[in-house]
């Protein structure tokens, strides 16, 4: 049995979570809760918990100063709340779950199993770590890409292209670097299009600050920085002029 703690403003909240637990997630135990985050912080250091469900919208301190007041993270976070598209932006590209509330029973369960995964495999929380960096700086947000073995946290404007390769996406970094993640290329789609990455090709998503020409012979290409040629899908043509300014 793993130990967890539930940090929420609202009692009721609380009790239906461990309500859920209990009944759908046997290898959890609740082993202590809280209302806000100071008390949430006592909770925590006394009981130790493998993983914490934590709301962020709470008032005074929210769930990421909570994160903030803690040196260690050796624990696994399920964040589970109602708000805000910001927020969630930075979990995401942290690789963090979170669940939004009214709670679904299938979603619970996953992230749940996810994090009893997460918990045997490491003691520190690096995608937690660079939450808390993303959050305290936000015009520099680090995006989590988790390979068989590691998980590497990069800076979205040193990806060129991303390449699809069934459900693995091959990421072509500056430098002629390449790196592979266990993610499908439609999840990095989601994340990464308010950063200046389109679309152009069922197989390829492109960082438009890397785009150096449009080659319109033997069929619609872009040329990017070094070296690289991606191709444009007939049904994405439209798209990709429009965003970067063709006619």
């Amino acid at each position: 049995m793993l130990q967890a703690v539930i940090v929420d403003d609202e009692v009721s909240n609380i009790e239906n979570l461990t309500i859920m637990l209990s009944k759908y997630c046997p290898k959890i135990v609740v082993a202590g809760t809280a209302t806000n985050v100071d008390q949430g912080l006592l909770v925590i250091r006394e009981i130790n918990p493998s993983i914490l469900f934590l709301d962020i919208q709470m008032p005074d301190k929210n769930g990421f100063d909570l994160l903030k007041s803690m040196t260690t993270h050796d624990f696994e976070v399920i964040f589970v709340t109602a708000y805000d598209q910001y927020a969630i932006q930075a979990i995401r590209f942290s690789a963090i779950d979170y669940l939004l509330k009214p709670v679904n029973i299938n979603e619970l369960v996953n992230a749940v199993d996810r994090a009893v995964i997460n918990v045997e495999r490491k003691t520190q929380n690096e995608r937690l770590e660079n939450l808390i960096h993303s959050i305290s700086n936000k015009n520099h947000l680090r995006i989590a890409i988790p390979g068989n073995k590691e998980t590497l946290f990069i800076n979205p404007e040193i990806i060129i292209f991303c390449k699809s390769d069934n459900n693995y996406t091959i990421f072509h970094l500056k430098n002629n670097q390449k790196y592979i993640s266990s993610k499908p290329i439609f999840e990095y789609e989601e994340l990464l299009s308010a950063h200046g990455f389109i679309r152009c090709h069922q197989s390829y998503l492109v960082n438009s600050i890397f785009i150096k020409s449009w080659i319109k012979i033997d069929g619609d290409r872009l040329l990017m920085d070094e070296g690289h040629e991606i191709p444009v899908s007939r049904n994405s043509k439209e798209k990709v002029k429009q965003a970067i300014g063709v006619k």
